[in-house]
């Protein structure tokens, strides 16, 4: 059995709907204020209860003390850019040279950042990270440490770029 034509173009116009639903739904996970391109500005350790003295002197790392140096001194960069489409691109340069890219996807859901990375050895660097500022000039994300440092949060502050 044939169905008219008017019915067959009520279904195309249903799907071309239902699309433009989902792809509206997609970009609605995703803060306006998020696209575009950051800066790592300082990486903290930040304990929102007390700690231990022996994990106190461990939140004193000193890879991530020369890492705030390297970027202070404009000799290290890590660079995100998170696009409207859902994906994003990660970059880290040091000294000059290129360290690390890693590309993937995004969402945001209750103000925590999800990204799959799936080439990416150990896993997408912005998974599960907790949006806890944003506005147009400044991001700060936090994350747990992990059980090296139980009761610690890593917290990164990124600077827009544009």
């Amino acid at each position: 059995m044939r169905l008219p034509h008017w019915h067959s173009g009520l279904w195309q116009i249903s799907l071309i709907a239902i699309s433009l639903l989902a792809a509206a739904t997609a970009r609605a996970q995703v803060p306006a204020l998020l696209l575009g391109q950051w800066e790592m500005h300082q990486i903290s350790f930040v304990a929102h209860q007390t700690v231990t003295p022996d994990i106190m002197e461990r939140m004193d790392n000193p890879e991530v003390g020369e890492l705030n140096q390297e970027v202070a001194a404009d000799v290290a960069h890590l660079r995100v850019e998170f696009r409207p489409d859902g994906t994003y691109r990660f970059t880290v340069q040091r000294l000059g040279q290129p360290d690390r890219l890693e590309t993937g996807t995004y969402t945001v859901h209750a103000n925590v950042l999800l990204a799959q990375s799936p080439g990416t050895v150990g896993g997408p660097s912005f998974d599960q990270q907790r949006l806890i500022q944003l506005n147009r000039r400044k991001l700060v994300v936090e994350f747990p440490v992990g059980q090296d440092l139980p009761g610690v949060m890593e917290e990164i502050e990124y600077r827009r770029v544009r």
